[in-house]
């Protein structure tokens, strides 16, 4: 990751295509965890979707350790400081756009790995294990796309798994859990049920809430 300059309209200052060699302006990641695919801020930290890995990092701040390991968190002219990963072994894999966010709490697929997370203040969570683990390990493996949103009025994170062969809509009685995604298949997850609560017969490509309407 490389930052620039920084850009205010007001003052009408734009140094976003300066790249000050001299300065540190650069921050890798674990290149074993596959490429940068999703960038998030949250308040004063960034947090980092790979292909294999989920990393935080501070913004505006970095992390010093006393002498007893404990770190504490300084102010100072760094834009991004040290970066952490979460416990677990998911990512994004290469389907950003499964991200959709509300409040504090994050949703993504990861499809190497079969699974629907949800990362929050507890950490990555794996929500397809909520009744749905066996037909999205065997769906996500064979669909292109998945498309996922959150749907403000119900306080459902809203996922479509698309396959190859688009003939058609498919009809949520015909679901299975089996490989049957030859086009697409529609399902919500509800955190006050703590569950995945309904098959849709759409096909969501996108998704937004706005004045209580999704």
């Amino acid at each position: 990751m490389t930052y620039s300059g920084i850009f205010n309209s007001r003052t009408s200052v734009n140094e976003l295509n300066q790249f000050p060699s001299g300065e540190d302006i650069t921050r890798a990641v674990d290149i074993a965890e596959g490429s940068i695919q999703k960038l998030h801020a949250e308040d004063t930290n960034l947090n980092i979707f790979q292909e294999n890995k989920v990393n935080r990092a501070l913004i505006d701040k970095d992390a010093i350790f006393t002498a007893e390991g404990q770190p504490l968190t300084a102010s100072g002219k760094i834009v991004i400081g040290q970066i952490t990963p979460y416990s677990g072994e998911y990512g994004i894999g290469t389907n950003p756009e499964s991200f959709a966010v509300y409040g504090n709490r994050k949703y993504f697929a990861d499809k190497r790995r079969g699974a629907i997370l949800r990362l929050s203040r507890d950490g990555v969570t794996p929500i397809s294990d909520a009744g749905m683990k066996d037909w999205f390990k065997d769906n996500l493996k064979v669909c292109d796309t998945i498309y996922g949103a959150f749907d403000e009025q119900k306080k459902q994170y809203v996922v479509t798994l698309e396959g190859t062969n688009i003939d058609g809509g498919l009809s949520a009685s015909s679901l299975t859990a089996t490989a049957d995604i030859t086009t697409y298949g529609t399902l919500s997850f509800d955190e006050r049920a703590g569950g995945w609560v309904s098959f849709y017969t759409y096909k969501a490509r996108h998704g937004v809430s706005k004045k209580n309407e999704f």
